[in-house]
């Protein structure tokens, strides 16, 4: 679960119109029990207005309800978190929560002391946001130590989302921010579709959607404000391109229901795609070896996969060299190389062509195709990246709750 940063502005205007200090938690009820560990109704509603405050939003008696119902989840999820953490000795300590709310204090102008009295006056105790900075921190550190020295984005996979928005590059080109909430069961879309309402209605009376985003989704963009940035048209799920399509810079959606939960999405800023062949510039390196070495050469072009490590592929060829053909518009190509690479994907190689005693194949490192908007290669290594530890973490997430024992009160 992302840690969800608290707005000043929304923290603030809760402040000014809280009603007052929350009631001592030893008066309050048992909401649910996981594992032998007891969320109290103290916490819940701890929970719930730090939500609603954190997204700047009206509590309505609706509003309360669905904020409680997401606060018993989250602090579900928050015990399994830091139960599975604790397994593998991590601990977190007091200095480290000390520093993320001096960090949130800092975003708010103002200091942890002053932050705290803020929360305090709004019904919400400190404690509550240290209990979910903590949480987070464990989880991020599980997940890094288990899955982050695994998780390898591969040049076939960099190159193949590369080809596939350059492909797209001519469509539509949207600027959208998301709130994702997932569902499987249909009475699950229905709460979700509810849910995704008051949503609405609270952004509607003037909620930013980048707070009720950090707050309420479930998508990896929850932590940017739901900011997924410029995507093609053909990258939206199918259910949500004929809504992108109609809605104009600074509309927001109804609830979109798709195959795995209920989409809100906002509309930056929309753009036409770039020109019909737009410049394409491809980085080439070529490995020669004399004709005699041809199987061995052949091993090398079916297993490349990038230009990363070519040096060390051919170090056991005798006489093979690797040369570095730099960077060039394909337009700008000989015919001959032209023809050699069209079809040739990024980080793969061209079939063996021989040149006398000579042969030789070339490697198609990437390929950028020209046009603002268009993500680096490193932005689609760190969002690829991203992409399979969310995948990761919420995997592991499902399997402890499958595994626990969970009682809700609620």
């Amino acid at each position: 679960m992302n840690w969800k940063h608290v707005s000043a502005a929304a923290a603030l205007a809760a402040a000014l119109c809280a009603t007052g200090p929350a009631t001592a938690q030893n008066a309050e009820g048992v909401a649910a029990i996981v594992n032998d560990q007891v969320i109290s109704t103290f916490d819940v509603r701890q929970r719930a207005t730090l939500l609603l405050i954190s997204a700047g939003m009206q509590a309505t008696p609706e509003l309360q309800q669905r904020a409680r119902a997401q606060a018993l989840r989250d602090l579900v999820d928050e015990r399994l978190q830091i139960e599975e953490a604790g397994r593998f000795e991590i601990r977190i300590e007091p200095a480290q929560i000390d520093r993320r709310i001096a960090d949130l204090a800092s975003q708010n102008e103002t200091t942890p002391e002053q932050f705290a009295a803020q929360l305090a006056r709004a019904g919400v105790s400190i404690s509550t946001l240290r209990s979910q900075i903590e949480a987070d921190i464990a989880w991020q550190r599980l997940i890094s130590g288990m899955y982050g020295s695994r998780v390898r984005v591969s040049e076939v996979e960099i190159a193949e989302t590369q080809q596939r928005i350059a492909a797209n590059a001519t469509r539509p080109q949207y600027q959208i921010s998301e709130i994702f909430l997932p569902a499987e069961t249909e009475q699950e879309f229905a709460e979700m579709e509810q849910g995704g309402m008051r949503l609405l209605e609270q952004m509607q009376r003037g909620a930013p959607f980048p707070m009720v985003a950090r707050q309420f989704s479930q998508a990896p963009s929850a932590a940017a404000g739901g900011d997924i940035g410029w995507i093609a048209a053909p990258e939206l799920a199918p259910e949500l391109q004929p809504i992108a399509e109609r809605l104009q810079p600074g509309q927001v959606s109804l609830p979109v229901r798709t195959s795995n939960g209920v989409y809100i999405i906002a509309m930056r800023d929309r753009r036409a795609g770039a020109p019909t062949g737009a410049t394409t510039i491809a980085s080439l390196r070529q490995i020669v070896a004399p004709a005699a070495r041809r199987n061995a050469l052949e091993r090398v072009q079916r297993r490349v996969d990038g230009c990363g490590n070519l040096d060390r592929e051919v170090a056991n060829i005798d006489g093979a060299s690797v040369l570095d053909l730099g960077q060039t518009q394909e337009s700008e190509l000989s015919p001959a190389i032209r023809d050699r690479i069209t079809g040739i994907a990024s980080g793969r190689a061209t079939p063996i062509v021989i040149d006398g005693d000579q042969i030789n194949i070339i490697v198609v490192c990437a390929r950028e195709t020209g046009g603002d908007g268009l993500p680096s290669r490193d932005e689609i290594a760190g969002r690829l990246r991203e992409q399979e530890l969310a995948m990761l973490s919420d995997r592991y997430l499902r399997n402890l709750r499958r595994e626990a024992t969970i009682i809700t009160r609620q």
